[in-house]
Order: structure tokens, then sequence, then C-alpha cells
């Protein structure tokens, strides 16, 4: 649903993200990237999966079949995907001491969806559903919003509204 609502409101706004307003070049290639951007980054991602993996499978990555720049760049490619991995985990070993079991459990799933295994399954996941909410979009088969009424939130005396930063969870006497 929610991939749905920013797909609808991204058809719905975008002319308004480079009309002339008040917003800087700055916001307005935020908004660019975040809201229509993210349906190339897509369509490339399947390309390279679905061209270049096969591709690769029939034809190694070598010099001989693809010349010196191209296996290069793939093996670059390649290592410099598996730093974000690296590092995730890293500093999720370094938070065990501070989290303890909590954190050993947090290790091993940082290290399983930050892998290019989990890489590839969120892909899928999120292919999914940006194919369902284009499906859905483009046949106008999406239903009506419901909005759902929170109460609003109580603040303790002295309490800042500010989060703190070296927290990670709130504090349960907060939340109403």
């Amino acid at each position: 649903r929610w991939t749905i609502g920013w797909d609808e409101t991204s058809l719905k706004h975008a002319g308004a993200f480079t009309d002339t307003g008040s917003l800087t070049c700055r916001a307005r290639c935020g908004l660019i990237w975040t809201f229509i951007f993210r349906w190339a980054m897509t369509v490339l991602t399947v390309f390279a999966v679905y061209v270049g993996l096969p591709l690769t499978t029939c034809r190694p990555l070598d010099e001989a079949h693809w010349g010196k720049l191209i296996t290069y760049c793939g093996r670059l490619c390649f290592i410099m995907g598996l730093g974000p991995w690296m590092f995730a985990t890293f500093e999720a070993m370094l938070q065990v001491p501070r989290r303890g079991w909590q954190g050993v459990v947090q290790v091993f799933f940082v290290f399983l969806v930050a892998s290019p295994f989990g890489f590839a399954a969120f892909f899928l996941f999120n292919f999914f559903l940006q194919v369902t909410s284009c499906f859905k979009l483009s046949t106008g088969k999406v239903g009506a919003w419901e909005v759902t009424q929170r109460a609003p939130t109580a603040t303790k005396a002295g309490r800042a509204d500010v989060a703190n930063d070296d927290e990670d969870e709130e504090d349960p006497q907060a939340v109403v």
C-alpha cells in the first residue's frame, strides 16, 4: 500500500517538482531522486540482473570476452559492492557489547540482509511491489485511502521533544 501511495503521489505531483516556487535546486533534485529516479534505477537493476547476469554466465568476465575496461570495471564494482556489506556487519559487531544478546542476533541478520543474497531478495520484493503498484495505478484499481486517527502524544515535564541519538528504542512510557 505504501508503494502505491508513493507512486500515486509521484505521478500526481511530478510536475510540481520542477515548477517555479520557493524550493531550492537541491530540494528539487532530492525530490526527483527520491520519487522519480527510483523507477529508472529499478529498470537499470532489472537489466543488469536479467541481461548482465546471464551474459556473464555464458561468457565469463575475462579480458578475452569483454576487454580490459569492462573486466576492470566489473571487478571493481563487485569489490565496491562488498564494502557496504563488510562495513555494516563490522558496525553491528561493534554494537554487541552495548546491546548484548540482541546485538549478536543483529550481527547475524545484518550479515544476511546486507549480503548479495539479501540484496537480491530485497530487490525482488521491491520490484514486485513496484510492478503491483504500476499495475493497480494503470488499471485504476486503487482503493480509497483510510486515514488512521492517532492520539496526540503526551510529553513529560522536562523531556525534550528531540529524540536522543544515543537511544535505539523509544521510551515505552512516552508513547501513547
